[in-house]
Parts: C-alpha cells; structure tokens; sequence
C-alpha cells in the first residue's frame, strides 16, 4: 500500500494521540536503512551478548526486518521528573515497567485500528534489535518528533529528552513527517555531559560502556517497593535506571 497524500498520515498520528501519545510520527525503512546506527549496529552490535569472550556470546547475523515493512509509526510517552516510577523496571509488571506497560497497551490498540479501520498489517517492535527490532531514536528523529542530542538521546522541542519511545511496523510506504529542524544543542554548554557519573562523554562522545556501567550497578541495587508504587498488587523488587543526562537537558525543563 503506497500513500497518495499526506491525509493518512495525519489521519495514523492524531490516532496516536487520541490513544494517549504525547508526540507521535511516521518514519520510512528505507530512510533507517541509511542511517548511522544501522551502518554501525550491523558492523559493532551494542549488546554484551555480541562479546565473544561473555558466557551469553551468541552469534550475530545482522539487521534483520521483513520486505513488507515500509514505514515506522513511531509514538513518545512525556515522562516528567515528578514521575519517576514511570520507567523503574520490575519482574512483575506487565511490560516491567509501568511506562512500558501503557505503551504496549497503546501498540495493541493500534495495530487493531489500523488492520480494521485502514487496512494496513501493523506489527508489534520487540525492543531488541536482534530480534527484529527498529533504532527507536532514529526512527523518532526521521519522523519528526525531535533530534538526537550530543548526549546520545533524542530531544524534542516540547519535553526536551523527557520522553520514552515505542514503535510499530506498517505494511504501508507512508511518507515521513520529518525530519525536524531543530539544533539544541547549538550553543549549549552541555550540562548533560557534566552530569553523568561514570563520566561516559570524557572524551567529547558518548561511550556506552562506561553508561552501562553505572546501570549495571543499579541494577544490583534492588529495592522491595510496594506495589501500588508501581501499578500491582504485591511488594516487588525494584530496579532504577540512571538518568542523569536526561534530566540535566535544558531543553522544555518546564514540561
């Protein structure tokens, strides 16, 4: 199915919204496919799993999507410092955490709405790329909903880098609603970078390792919260990723 104009479009992204998408857009795979995280994923994957010398080492064949998807509906979830459990990842909740958990809901709605309502097959993105997944930042800056910072996050004009991402595949050559343009970063005297405590941008880009690190670290440090914190009805324990450079951004610190 190939887009005639640009009603369709707009038609997907208000849907988006009215499920509860705080900023929402449409990116092509054929513009992912020329991006830089898939030149370098499919040479230098992220994962410690690629590590030949790691007990998890299993052998990586590749970016791997099927023909038949064209285009990338792309939603963001405003996730404000006042709500932090948002993204705490637990065993227990649906999605592990309560922000993952709405997103999968709003995936599920849309991929029946558009099967039903415009006949479009919509597919589910598991989060890993080796599994079949999209570049979930990449996707979001072709489709418009921001750019992706020197601190290796997307920003968005709105919620700044405040924001998590979930994605579906379409059966469908829709056309992009962006890319944007938008430079925050210009000028910036990057407190983003100051802010991170494995000091993962010392030498003036983003080193992953030294991010994973300090979440590696949190992830050893389990708390037992009750469960009305995070959506459930029992204890749990609790586990708080690093965001630090998240919220150091300047940008719509107000949102």
């Amino acid at each position: 199915m190939k887009s005639g104009n640009n009603k369709i479009e707009k038609t997907i992204v208000d849907k988006a919204k009215a499920l509860g998408a705080s900023l929402a857009g449409i990116a092509s795979v054929r513009d992912l496919k020329a991006s830089k995280s898939y030149e370098v994923y499919s040479k230098s994957p992220f994962y410690e799993e690629y590590d030949r010398e790691s007990p998890n080492y299993f052998e990586f064949n590749g970016v791997k999507w099927r023909e038949e998807h064209k285009s990338v509906l792309v939603w963001a979830l405003v996730h404000p410092a006042s709500e932090p459990a948002l993204d705490w990842w637990s065993m227990k909740v649906p999605g592990f955490t309560p922000g993952n958990r709405v997103m999968r809901r709003q995936s599920k709605q849309l991929r029946i709405w558009l099967g039903e309502g415009l006949g479009i097959n919509a597919f589910s993105l598991p989060y890993q790329i080796e599994f079949g997944g999209a570049f979930l930042k990449d996707s979001a800056a072709l489709a418009g909903l921001g750019v992706i910072g020197k601190h290796n996050l997307l920003v968005t004009p709105e919620f700044g880098t405040r924001v998590r991402l979930r994605g579906i595949f379409m059966e469908a050559e829709l056309e992009p609603t962006g890319p944007l343009d938008f430079d925050p970063c210009n000028g910036c005297d990057m407190p983003c970078h100051r802010a991170c405590p494995r000091e993962a941008f010392r030498s003036g880009v983003f080193e992953r390792t030294l991010c994973k690190k300090e979440n590696d670290k949190r992830d050893a440090d389990v708390e037992i919260l009750d469960g009305s914190i995070m959506g459930i009805d029992e204890p749990s324990e609790v586990t708080k990723p690093c965001r630090f450079c998240e919220l150091a951004c300047p940008v719509a610190q107000r949102a």
